[in-house]
């Protein structure tokens, strides 16, 4: 199919649709709770391809300027007319429950598969001296995917490789199967993923390979010139929606290459809050002891029975989200280097309990958390390397022939990620994106502990599934 024929059925936008886009803002927020907000986005800059699919799933045509779209069709929200509070009272949340955690059981099955990957793209990215840092390691694992969807070879074994996938159709399986488990839009939880293609006008397509990302990763596709302001107008408003205006910071400075032909963009949203609430008013001001210095902290405290992770290195403490999965805290002991918490190999098995490792304890726990903010931004391509990704990043050796066989120079020339998580007496807000550019050239407890992150501590928020959505190390409190 020529993309002529794809989009000629595709009917102009008018101006004040645009003018909209410009103006969405965040849906307000239900009186009865402030709602948490994690949100990240993943963007591949690809430098020269042919063809385009056959687009299977889409729920609208339109054209925005210059810049014409095709929009994949993601799942219905789930009662959409009930409040967050006669929602969770409802037979509609138990119907929707039960459907979900067995998509939650599918992707919980081969997390352990893919460990391996979580635990070496920590141990690269949170590593640091004195800065906090963050990342999304589920939004770098799709980004990469996606990337291995577009080339061949070496190239494509080096990124299943690192992905800890034995080839590609497993690796589909596992994309399917983490979005299948990730992926909830009900009145009181959500987690929205979401992929976009952003194709030059100028080339051809290759049917194959972009259908297969916009049938099996919900790709919508918009079609134009890269660097027109048209374009990278419409590339902010989509990044902007799908992330929830949480990475406005960043997506504003989102533009297109003239020289790209391919960039996809993928993104998490993910909402929900703690199944029990820090009381604002057991908020404290204390010391928190950085590496910095000492500085004062908005500290939060609960007192609850809660399951313990001990081990010769850390004390891990784990807070359950509402529908969703949990956020871990990690305390390293008095003496241990936090950044030592990042490659420990223990960190993984803190999240996922069992009863006969006696590692775990359920004691009564003292609570308390900093209230904090982190952000980070960190260049990948060294960090690829080292984890064995090497031939994208060399010209005469980079395999993108599922992209185009009409250039044999291309490569992997840019990679950065940034994340940002925020936490509060209510749940966690954050963000982050990828961009990858492809160029051309309880029981009763019997004992008692007091749990304090008043010194670097490392923390990971994971879905229901166990997948690692976010980790950071915090090191000091602004």
């Amino acid at each position: 199919m020529k993309k002529e024929e794809l989009f000629e059925a595709l009917e102009d936008v008018n101006a004040n649709d645009v003018r909209k886009a410009k103006e969405y803002k965040r849906h307000k927020t239900p009186v009865w709770v402030k709602w948490t907000a994690v949100a990240a986005c993943a963007a591949l800059l690809v430098g020269a391809i042919v063809g385009i699919p056959a687009l299977g799933k889409r729920n609208r045509k339109q054209t925005e300027g210059s810049v014409k779209t095709v929009s994949a069709a993601y799942p219905a929200p789930v009662a959409v007319n009930l409040s967050a509070q006669d929602f969770v009272e409802s037979d509609e949340h138990w119907n929707w429950w039960n459907a979900y955690r067995t998509k939650v059981k599918a992707s919980e099955d081969l997390q352990n598969g893919i460990d391996g990957y979580y635990a070496a793209i920590m141990r690269e990215v949170l590593p640091a001296e004195e800065e906090n840092t963050v990342c999304s390691p589920i939004n770098i694992y799709i980004a990469f995917a996606m990337l291995a969807e577009v080339s061949d070879g070496n190239t494509r074994q080096q990124v299943l490789d690192m992905l800890g996938a034995p080839d590609i159709d497993t690796l589909r399986s596992n994309v399917s199967a983490l979005w299948e488990g990730n992926y909830a839009d009900t009145p009181v939880f959500k987690s929205l993923l979401a992929n976009s293609l952003w194709l030059n006008a100028k080339y051809q397509y290759n049917d194959e390979t972009l259908a297969r990302l916009s049938e099996q990763y919900y790709a919508s596709s918009f079609l134009g010139t890269p660097g027109s302001p048209e374009m990278d107008e419409a590339l902010q408003e989509w990044t902007d929606k799908h992330t929830g205006g949480l990475l406005h910071e960043y997506v504003k400075e989102m533009k297109l290459d003239p020289a790209t032909v391919l960039e996809i963009v993928s993104t998490i949203y993910y909402k929900a809050q703690w199944t029990e609430l820090f009381l604002p008013g057991n908020t404290t001001q204390e010391v928190f002891h950085g590496t910095t210095g000492d500085t004062t902290a908005d500290m939060m405290h609960r007192t609850d029975t809660l399951g313990v992770y001990r081990t010769d290195t850390f004390t891990s403490v784990g807070l359950n989200l509402f529908d969703s999965g949990s956020m871990y805290f990690f305390l390293p002991k008095e003496g241990v280097d936090v950044n030592a918490l990042a490659a420990d190999p223990e960190l993984l098995a803190a999240t996922k309990y069992s009863e006969d490792n006696e590692k775990w304890s359920s004691p009564l726990v003292r609570l308390s958390v900093p209230k904090f903010k982190a952000s980070s931004r960190t260049d990948l391509l060294e960090i690829i390397r080292s984890l064995g990704l090497t031939d994208a990043l060399d010209p005469a050796l980079a395999d993108f022939t599922p992209l185009t066989t009409d250039r044999d120079d291309l490569y992997l020339s840019a990679a950065e990620h940034a994340a940002t998580v925020e936490i509060d007496e209510q749940g966690v807000t954050g963000a982050a994106y990828t961009a990858l550019a492809v160029a051309e050239g309880a029981s009763e407890p019997d004992e008692e502990i007091d749990f304090v992150l008043d010194r670097p501590f490392l923390f990971l928020i994971t879905g229901r599934d166990d997948s690692v959505l976010f980790s950071g190390i915090i090191r000091n409190i602004d």
